[in-house]
């Protein structure tokens, strides 16, 4: 019986404990200030998807200016070294 008794007593190991020690209004402010920090976070989160997207979207920007760069100096370089083969020529 007593057996019995302590394993219906033994708390859940799910991380829950019972508030105990204060009023329903203590509670119910608490609960409101806890859920107006999670929503907080995860407006914060939002944000920072939004900061890598930009970051993400200015990198390939600079990725793509430096391709261009290289491809007008390639044309840059063909275009020196026909004219020095034509002066070879000459």
């Amino acid at each position: 019986m007593t057996i019995l008794i302590a394993q219906q007593m033994a708390p859940a190991d799910d991380g829950y404990e019972p508030v105990s020690g204060l009023d329903q209004q203590t509670v119910q402010c608490v609960r409101a200030c806890e859920a107006q920090a999670a929503a907080k976070t995860a407006s914060d989160y939002e944000h920072v998807v939004w900061a890598y997207g930009v970051i993400w979207a200015l990198f390939a920007g600079f990725g793509v200016l430096l391709w261009r760069r290289a491809q007008a100096q390639r044309a840059d370089l063909a275009e020196l070294q026909r004219r020095l083969a034509r002066t070879k020529d000459a």
